[in-house]
């Protein structure tokens, strides 16, 4: 092909709920003589960005169980379960600016202690190209009320987990997390914008609990926390 036009590969595949796609073109592709290889460059972009967001839901996923404090197989397998399937629904990139991590309290323990090493990676990771020069002087303080440039640390808390029992505990750690995000002004801005006009205005007039509920079936966790519910004897 000698020449193309300005529009060549304007072509979108789009991703609609239940992970079914759709070519959406425009109205002048209907007699275009370049549709064909259009449509083929646009699906090999498509593959590319969807390999791309699955190599970073990847290394985000990696750097959290390594920097977590997980003590035993179970809650880490489960844990592993949970931020791949969050990281994957609608609402996952909001979860890139909040760095989530877990610390598994030792049972019977009277106190513990768990240090943190945010490395000068992790810190380009969330910042960007301002990362090299944010990761010395950092002040998370600053920092917390900042949409804008900087990211929050988020710990998580597993005082409790229910043995042999994984649905319960995912819906554990899938409570919790809810829990934490849905009261948080910083994320819920963030959130918005990715709903529609009707999850807007369910989610403004939802007390909290349905709060964390609606976000716990929108990351399709409803059976876990169902299971968790049951184990509580609620």
């Amino acid at each position: 092909m000698d020449t193309e036009k300005e529009c060549f590969g304007s072509i979108e595949m789009v991703t609609l709920q239940g992970e079914q796609t759709m070519t959406q073109t425009k109205p002048e592709c209907q007699n275009c003589q370049e549709i064909r290889d259009c449509l083929r460059h646009s699906k090999q972009l498509s593959e590319e960005k969807r390999e791309k967001e699955e190599l970073r839901k990847q290394e985000m996923i990696a750097r959290i169980i390594d920097i977590s404090h997980i003590l035993s197989n179970d809650i880490g397998s489960c844990l592993l379960e949970f931020l791949s399937r969050i990281y994957s629904t609608s609402l996952g990139e909001v979860l890139f600016r909040n760095l989530l991590l877990f610390y598994e309290i030792p049972k019977n323990a009277f106190f513990s202690t768990l240090a943190i090493p945010i490395t000068r990676s992790t810190l380009q990771m969330f910042l960007g190209e301002r990362g090299e020069e944010s990761s010395s002087g950092y002040s998370s303080s600053e920092k917390q009320g900042s949409s804008e440039d900087g990211f929050i640390l988020r710990l998580v808390l597993i005082q409790k987990s229910f043995p042999n029992q994984r649905k319960a505990n995912i819906g554990l750690i899938a409570y919790e997390v809810a829990r934490m995000l849905t009261t948080d002004k910083w994320v819920i801005e963030q959130m918005l914008p990715l709903l529609s006009n009707g999850e807007i205005k369910t989610f403004k007039n939802s007390d909290p609990e349905h709060r964390i509920h609606w976000l716990i079936m929108k990351w399709g966790l409803l059976d876990e926390l169902s299971a968790l519910k049951k184990e509580l004897g609620r």
